[in-house]
């Protein structure tokens, strides 16, 4: 019976430095893979390891490792899966933590799509990237994450601007209005509000002159720029009176 025991106890021991040397040798393989750009390989070697011993003193630094290998194979996705899973480990280092977040602020603002399709991403990746930029790990990468924020923004005033648009052509002049005004309201810091504001004006043109000047003045304080609005007042007052509905939609920025 001692010798079944000290048997057993040796077997054990000898199965788990095996695991120990295995994970390490998987471990510098994928970081091998890494540094020469296939992250394939590393990427199998990971998972591997993963599979194989989940509680090494590996595992953590590979589940970053996997995330990262993911993003840089523009697997934006996987890598939100992968990232999210690191973030739910206990031990995390600081550095890494850091690194995840941006990661993760990077992969939520590539998976959105163009303007002129569902922005359903968009408004995601958004509320992501508010959620992150308020962390005090985040503090050093706050203007990176606004510009990514201002980005997407502008991506939504896009499209709002050429739905705009698409009721111009079709004279439907109210609803291009009810458009251009959401950009004015809810994107006032993207470079689709000054060109809104004056395709409102022209709209109201069509009425009179006396109504376009007017909703200029009271809409002063959303340009950019002061210069801005006096360029504004100053297109819409050299416009000619009298002229037929097609003149005035060419004037449309």
């Amino acid at each position: 019976m001692r010798f079944v025991i000290i048997f057993l106890f040796c077997f054990s021991c000898s199965t788990s430095l095996i695991k120990d040397e295995s994970s390490l040798v998987k471990f510098n393989n994928a970081m091998k893979y890494i540094e020469d750009s296939k992250y394939s390989k590393a990427i199998d070697e990971l998972e591997y390891l993963l599979l194989i011993d989940p509680l090494s003193e590996y595992s953590s630094n590979a589940q970053y490792f996997l995330a990262e290998s993911y993003y840089n194979l523009e697997n934006y996705d996987k890598a939100i899966l992968e990232f999210e899973k690191y973030l739910s480990r206990r031990s995390l280092s600081n550095d890494l933590l850091k690194k995840t977040q941006l990661y993760l602020c990077k992969c939520y603002y590539s998976v959105t799509l163009d303007y002129n399709k569902d922005p359903s991403s968009t408004y995601i990746a958004i509320e992501k990237l508010q959620y992150f930029i308020e962390k005090e790990s985040m503090k050093e990468y706050v203007n990176e994450i606004e510009g990514m924020i201002l980005k997407l923004r502008t991506k939504l005033a896009k499209k709002n601007f050429y739905n705009a648009k698409l009721y111009i052509r079709l004279e439907e002049f109210n609803s291009a209005v009810i458009y251009y005004s959401t950009v004015i309201k809810e994107y006032y810091d993207t470079e689709f509000v000054n060109d809104s504001l004056i395709n409102v004006a022209i709209i109201y043109f069509l009425e009179s002159k006396q109504k376009s000047i007017s909703y200029l003045k009271n809409q002063k304080r959303n340009f950019i720029s002061n210069n801005d609005y006096e360029i504004a007042i100053t297109f819409i007052d050299n416009l000619e009176l009298d002229q037929e509905t097609e003149y005035y939609i060419s004037q449309l920025k």
